[in-house]
Order: C-alpha cells, then structure tokens, then sequence
C-alpha cells in the first residue's frame, strides 16, 4: 500500500517502484495553481492499476507536457511528455501517494520552472 499513488476517488492507482526521497516544489504557472509536489520516475517505475488511458489531458504553452487528472474526481495525477520518444520520465503528483512520510522526504524546488529543463533532471 506504502508504494501507490491514488486519486480522491479511486478512479486512477498507480503503482510505484519506490517511496520518492525528493519531492519537487515547481514554481511554473500551472504547478503553483495546481498546487502540486511532484516526485519524478522513469516510465517503467509506475504501473497503472486502474485508469490508464481514461484520464483528461491538458496540454499548454509550448505543447511539451500532459498533465492527466482523474475525469471523476478531477485530481492532478501525473504528467507525461507529449512526444513518445521522450517519455523516459514522468512526475506523479506526491500529494497522491498514500503514506508518504514526509519527514523522510526532501523538498527540493523548482525555480525558473517556466524553461522545459526542470523535467529533465
């Protein structure tokens, strides 16, 4: 259970490889008005249980992301590059992961997250 990432309503489960040890805090004009921690994984670390592909997309600016949200409960969940051929990464809202002790987790922050570099770390 520690390791699974859930929207308010139980529509999307994700299952992760690993608890994150850093948290990233971005300052980019979606994420403050989201209100997202985001913990990074490569693409093969997160496995859909339930709701794969029955997310709504959200793609803005320079076409570079989709942020998914639950189309039931409507809670951030993850983002993914728009291009396949670049999808070695994604983020997963840390918010979602049930049981994420945060005295063992670093924030880190995200500044000048309005460039597209920030996701490559």
């Amino acid at each position: 259970m520690l390791n699974k990432a859930t929207c308010h309503c139980g529509a999307v489960v994700m299952n992760l490889a690993e608890q994150p040890s850093v948290i990233f805090e971005c300052n980019c004009s979606i994420c403050r008005r989201l209100g997202v921690l985001w913990a990074y994984y490569s693409c093969d670390e997160v496995e859909f249980e339930k709701g794969h592909g029955t997310t709504n997309k959200y793609v803005w600016n320079n076409r570079i992301l989709e942020f998914h949200s639950c189309s039931v409960c409507g809670c951030t969940t993850h983002w993914v590059a728009v291009d396949p051929g670049f999808r070695e990464k994604m983020g997963v809202n840390a918010r979602l992961i049930d049981g994420l002790d945060r005295t063992n987790t670093k924030l880190d922050y995200v500044n000048h997250g309005e460039s597209i570099e920030f996701w490559t770390r």
